[in-house]
């Protein structure tokens, strides 16, 4: 123990500038590889958690860009080219496998409404909904696809009640499981302010959900809401059920009709820049068909995102390969830190080649002395990891990092540095040692 101690000490004061040019690039070393391996292990856990489930997107949102927004928004409202252009584009699209949908929040207190009949707010009291606004949601066709609606009791809405609810004596209604119990399949709601008389008939209740999944983030929820069909509003100037009246005039009922029709029109277009797609096919490239369409028809550039966050394919692998510059990131530091620390230890070997070949002369066998470097660079290595304890110690009360990894790249560092510096301490012998004193 005599001589290994006796080395080290007369390697600290003969090599101090080096040493600590040692020291401080194992303290990089284990610096950056603890800070790549805390971030590789907090990334895998969230991929892993975010993307539990083998799938990938069905469910994406629709927009132009918001310079363009503006422009779309005025061919609707005017009619123009465009706007017909975009009808056609609708058609096709939603002939196909992929199907646009809205889903349109309205901020109304329809269901506080006073005028309702008093069984019908009997029931909402019941509910606990009598006293808070809810909410009302009007979804178009393929939304409940979309979205990953599911049916407890009842039915969706059929075809004609999608795109016709205005011809029907009684609104269809879809209400959230927190209705169910109190309210029933065929209950009637009837409000009726003196002026107008609107009737809704409840034909189903979904089952619980946690909301719309929106970018990863699950967001809102339909368990207390209504759902009705787009359009259900009824004109002032007509109610479907006085077409059989005597004196109704016919040719109000069919300019309420055409109304409602091109109210209809604006929205199928206003779905391609501000609405929902869904592709069940997760075989289709969804963007690539979308720009197919539109250089097809001319129409404003349309950009497909996949919303539905555990099942999207894109973020997926942008995360795989982040995860994978993170190794690669981790070797070629390592990769460099020997190369450097190789250096450093080849030349300051280099210089202690005389001290070695005294010490093969005076008896000590070269194993001892290698065991020397080795252990005097096992203490640097030591010294090097103690910061990193210290910080995350300090940051986060416990080691992110198991001790035995941050130890073992050290090693495995020291270990192919050091090479070079042994290689040379084979070839010390008598015969170096009277060439260097005869220099």
């Amino acid at each position: 123990m005599k001589f290994y101690a006796r080395n080290f000490t007369r390697s600290v004061f003969t090599h101090p500038k080096v040493n600590l040019i040692i020291l401080f690039d194992l303290i990089l070393t284990a610096a950056a590889v603890f800070v790549l391996i805390q971030n590789f292990y907090f990334l895998k856990g969230k991929h892993d958690e975010f993307f539990s489930e083998d799938r990938v997107a069905k469910t994406y949102e629709l927009y132009v860009g918001e310079e363009i927004f503006p422009l779309a928004e005025s061919d609707v409202q005017s009619k123009t080219n465009m706007y017909d252009i975009g009808l056609r584009l609708y058609d096709e699209i939603n002939a196909s496998p992929l199907k646009t949908y809205r889903c349109i929040y309205c901020d109304r207190m329809y269901f506080l409404d006073r005028s309702f009949d008093e069984k019908t707010r009997s029931k909402m009291d019941g509910s606990g909904h009598g006293k808070r606004a809810v909410e009302i949601y009007e979804l178009t066709d393929h939304a409940f696809e979309g979205f990953g609606l599911k049916i407890a009791d009842g039915r969706w809405f059929n075809t004609r009640e999608i795109n016709h609810p205005y011809l029907l004596d009684q609104v269809p209604i879809v209400m959230g499981s927190g209705f169910i119990g109190v309210f029933n399949i065929g209950d009637v709601i009837i409000r009726d302010d003196g002026l107008q008389h609107d009737e809704a008939v409840v034909i189903g209740f979904l089952e619980s959900n946690p909301g719309i999944e929106y970018y990863g983030i699950v967001q809102g929820s339909f368990d207390d809401a209504i759902i009705f069909p787009s359009g259900v509003e009824f004109p002032r100037d007509y109610h479907p059920q006085d077409a059989v009246k005597e004196g109704w005039n016919l040719e109000k009922l069919e300019n309420g009709i055409k109304r409602h029709d091109a109210v209809a029109c604006k929205d199928k277009v206003r779905s391609l820049y501000d609405g929902y797609l869904y592709c069940p096919d997760d075989t289709i490239d969804v963007q690539k068909v979308i720009n197919d369409y539109t250089s097809k028809y001319g129409f404003y550039q349309i950009t497909a995102t996949p919303i539905d966050g555990v099942a999207y394919s894109e973020t997926k692998s942008i995360s795989e390969r982040n995860l994978l510059l993170i190794g690669v990131l981790a070797v070629s530091t390592t990769v460099i830190c020997m190369i450097s620390l190789g250096g450093v230890l080849y030349n300051r070997t280099l210089d202690d080649r005389r001290t070695y070949c005294i010490y093969m002369s005076a008896g000590i066998p070269l194993w001892k002395i290698n065991l020397s470097l080795i252990l005097e660079m096992l203490f640097w290595m030591v010294l090097s990891i103690l910061p990193v304890i210290a910080l995350s110690l300090y940051e986060y009360q416990t080691l992110m990092i198991p001790l035995w990894q941050i130890g073992l790249f050290e090693l495995i560092v020291m270990a192919v540095s050091i090479a070079p510096s042994l290689r040379v301490n084979s070839k010390c012998n008598l015969d170096l040692l009277i060439r260097n004193q005869m220099n």
